[in-house]
């Protein structure tokens, strides 16, 4: 049974990036191993050709049978793109990823050579196989929309100078690199993106490689193999350490292109600017937090309505109905945000952590194992499967059997995919921190050191 090819890109949301950041990642020969081998590895499925089974409808309720359905109707690309069905063990989440996915891709009016080359330079920066090996074939082939002059190709696979390119294309590879390799934006580089595709398109432009990092992880935890007929086509490189960024959060002073009002660069969004469903959007969203302690986040997205309202739903569904404990998110959060170095995430979250009156409260002991990189010894067995499993997806990008195997016994199918996308939910929102460079309050101070 084939999983819906536009499914794959479906992504989520509030939330970057799961490149490690900060970290040169060596050569990881097992990332880049020869899928044309007659034998997968012992815990990978012929049929997903991942850790997973494909999920089978007959297995499902009424409900979920009718989102099976949906999900798995023709692509609307004349050539799809290959992905794995993992999601489908969740359907209430492939649902909602599907929704984001569908947006960007089709609905955002970025045409397909500058969609080809947005999530050729995410694959890129984080060294995603499957996905960089799905694009380039399709990137290469003049009769996919997506065909690019395979120059282009070359400069983001050999990560080399963006000269000679178009405005547009030179701004997204530049763009992305920033992000999701230096994971720091410079204003001129942003002043760039904004002046070319503009507040909406910016924020379209950054969910869609977000997302992008998002099925990265995804393709990274349950170590998705390409077809038996497909040669690997992406080359390892490391990627250097910015520390400029740590130095970045501590200064008191506002960057010049950031508005006091968000603290990042854009303005809160105006309601009487938007048109009648953009206004009732911007009413949805913006009713009182369920956490009697909210979580502060950026509100970028609400500059596009129609993207900021399925990621708010696939938000929701994994923070508050999946069934995992608040302790047990804090963890999961807490460790994305420390392998993705990311500043403005790990501090709200450190903060509400360690407060006793709060429901995510855990011990002081266990955020600094995290914060410090210490081994993860004297935990919980759920406490420490959720720190190596964000710890090999986000930071070593290799997830080994063992810790894959460890995760599934204690979470089951559903909620070892749910647990892997409140982790890459938060690595999208990362990189939406980064690319706007969101400020902490003015009487917060940076609480995530320099490794």
């Amino acid at each position: 049974m084939k999983v819906p090819k536009k499914m794959g890109v479906a992504l989520l949301a509030s939330a970057a990036a799961t490149l490690l950041v900060g970290t040169i990642h060596g050569k990881n020969p097992a990332r880049s191993a020869d899928p044309t081998a007659d034998t997968l590895p012992k815990d990978v499925y012929p049929d997903s050709r991942n850790r997973l089974p494909l999920p089978k409808r007959e297995d499902m309720s009424l409900e979920d049978q009718k989102i099976f359905d949906e999900l798995t109707r023709k692509s609307e690309l004349p050539v799809g793109i290959e992905q794995p069905g993992v999601r489908l063990w969740d359907p209430k989440l492939a649902k909602d990823t599907n929704d984001v996915g569908h947006y960007l891709k089709y609905e955002t009016g970025l045409p397909d050579p500058l969609l080809e080359v947005a999530v050729l330079v995410a694959a890129r920066e984080l060294d995603c196989q499957y996905e960089w090996t799905q694009w380039e074939t399709h990137g290469r082939d003049p009769k996919d929309p997506r065909h690019i002059d395979p120059a282009i190709i070359d400069i983001i696979k050999y990560e080399r100078p963006v000269t000679g390119l178009g405005e547009k294309e030179a701004a997204i590879i530049t763009f992305g690199r920033e992000t999701f390799g230096a994971r720091m934006v410079s204003s001129e580089t942003f002043a760039n993106v904004m002046r070319l595709f503009g507040r909406k398109g910016t924020i379209d432009l950054l969910w869609l490689m977000g997302n992008y990092s998002a099925a990265a992880a995804e393709l990274t935890a349950f170590d998705n193999h390409l077809r038996a007929d497909q040669k690997p086509l992406l080359p390892p490189i490391a990627h250097p350490r910015n520390p400029a960024r740590f130095a970045a959060a501590a200064a008191n002073p506002l960057p010049p292109d950031i508005y006091p009002d968000s603290r990042n660069r854009l303005p809160l969004p105006n309601r009487e600017q938007m048109d009648a469903e953009g206004q009732k959007i911007f009413d949805e969203l913006n009713r009182k937090s369920e956490l009697p302690v909210g979580i502060e986040q950026p509100e970028v997205r609400v500059w596009d309505p129609k993207l900021a309202k399925p990621l708010a739903a696939t938000s929701h569904y994994l923070k508050y109905e999946t069934g995992l404990p608040n302790r047990l998110l804090e963890i999961a959060v807490l460790v994305t945000a420390r392998e993705l170095d990311c500043q403005y995430e790990w501090t709200q979250w450190e903060t509400h952590g360690r407060d006793p009156k709060d429901p995510r409260h855990i011990e002081p002991e266990l955020i600094d194992i995290i914060k410090y990189g210490k081994p993860a010894v004297g935990l919980g067995e759920k406490e420490t499967a959720i720190i190596k499993f964000g710890r090999e997806t986000f930071g070593q990008r290799k997830v080994s059997s063992e810790t894959f195997a460890q995760v599934l016994s204690l979470f089951g199918r559903k909620g070892t995919v749910d647990l892997l996308w409140v982790m890459a939910n938060y690595s999208a929102a990362a990189a939406e921190l980064i690319a706007f460079d969101n400020q902490l309050r003015a009487d917060q101070k940076p609480l995530l050191p320099a490794r």
